[in-house]
């Protein structure tokens, strides 16, 4: 199997379990991607090939970005270029590694055109909380939308623009399954938790909602993060995107609202934000840290909402403080409150008012509960081994 990651801690860890499961199951695995993630496959045991291009774009900065802050400037040139180099290295790779699959985070649009030009088996994944109730994908909404034609024709225009920048002819699939057109017709799986989607819609036959366990590459022990709060108070962790945004507002406000309070606060920020504030007493401040080593031993999350910090905040049964802000979260923020195990505080954050929804989530017993049902993997969805057996399965049907 050939494993094409997108090169991102958001995008990367979700999909883990499943690939863990994969080699349990004797799967021979190459991770194909930047050298950054050489360690990655180090630490999981699969073997790795590095791109000889260069397909680079630093997300934890903000240096560079365009008009939305979510891309570089200049983005429709950068953008056909990047897919066009990711399609020439699967197209590489596979002459080289020859693989019966692909394993392809949905971001690397240049790998599935790749596949369906090679005829490999491949399979997808959706790492954010994609609106399945959308006529278009996210990215090009952000980056390419004209609002003065209709959506569904603008996002086919753009798409088939993005097939012609790599020398293929028209998408041939049917223009209602537009959204889905940057994933795999023949498996995609929805990570993250099932019970933040929202989508009204009936999902394609070929897409799946999951339930995989968190995974977090491991970091730095710190004495300060592990264990449980002292005296039996209550401890939070704050934690804003893994990818830079204009969020650390949020750490401010939180840090502020929160000084005085008989709790311990873990705050964590994992892109380039400096804070330009104090640390107060009852506060710990890291830079990028696993939440899966913090989160069992928290009683609430405040975050902006990111998809990721906030499934695996419900995997261990936390319940939620959100302050969305951009992207897909007010989506995530308002499934969180819809699930009953979260409290949303509007954008930008003011010290009181997160303290008062910290207060609640605290208090509230109906909150605590309904974080703690929605724990664990969820009956009814595909685990890291089903998923594993799923993608295998696309070999034996070619």
């Amino acid at each position: 199997m050939l494993w094409i990651p997108y090169a991102q801690r958001g995008s990367l860890y979700p999909i883990v379990p499943a690939v863990q499961a994969l080699g349990d199951l004797g799967t021979d695995t190459m991770l194909l991607g930047l050298p950054s993630l050489k360690p990655l496959a180090d630490t999981l045991g699969t073997r790795f090939m590095a791109y000889e291009s260069s397909i680079t774009y630093d997300w934890s900065r903000a240096e560079g970005r365009d008009q939305h802050g979510l891309g570089p400037a200049g983005c429709t040139s950068w953008f056909h270029h990047r897919v066009s180099s990711e399609y020439a290295e699967i197209e590489r790779a596979t002459r080289l590694f020859r693989p019966d699959v692909l394993l392809v985070d949905s971001f690397v649009i240049g790998a599935g055109l790749a596949a369906e030009h090679l005829g490999v088996p491949w399979a997808s994944y959706v790492h954010y909380l994609f609106d399945e109730g959308a006529e278009t994908d996210a990215m090009h909404r952000i980056w390419w939308e004209k609002t003065s034609v209709p959506e569904i024709e603008a996002y086919s225009a753009w798409w088939d623009g993005v097939r012609e920048a790599v020398g293929l002819g028209p998408e041939p699939r049917e223009r209602q399954e537009a959204p889905w057109f940057r994933m795999s017709p023949q498996c995609t799986f929805l990570l993250g938790h099932p019970h933040l989607r929202r989508g009204t819609r009936p999902l394609p036959h070929f897409v799946t909602r999951t339930s995989l366990p968190p995974w977090d590459e491991p970091g730095l022990t710190s004495a300060a993060a592990s264990g449980t709060a002292s005296g039996g108070r209550s401890r939070v962790l704050v934690a804003n995107s893994s990818a830079w945004q204009e969020d650390v507002d949020l750490v401010r406000a939180s840090m502020e609202g929160l000084a005085d309070a008989d709790m311990e606060i873990l705050v964590t920020v994992s892109a380039d934000h400096p804070l330009g504030v104090g640390t107060p007493r009852n506060a710990t401040v890291l830079g990028y840290y696993p939440h899966t080593d913090v989160l069992p031993s928290v009683d609430a999350v405040v975050t902006t909402s990111g998809y990721g910090i906030a499934s695996k905040a419900l995997w261990f049964g936390k319940p939620l403080v959100t302050v969305p802000r951009a992207r897909d979260q007010h989506y995530v923020a308002a499934a969180a409150e819809e699930a009953g195990c979260g409290l949303s505080v509007g954008w930008p954050p003011k010290p009181d008012a997160v303290a008062r929804a910290v207060e609640t989530v605290l208090s509230s017993p109906a909150l605590q509960e309904h974080a703690r049902r929605l724990s664990g993997p969820m009956p009814g969805f595909p685990s890291a081994s089903d998923v594993a057996a799923r993608v295998l399965s696309l070999v034996r049907r070619t």
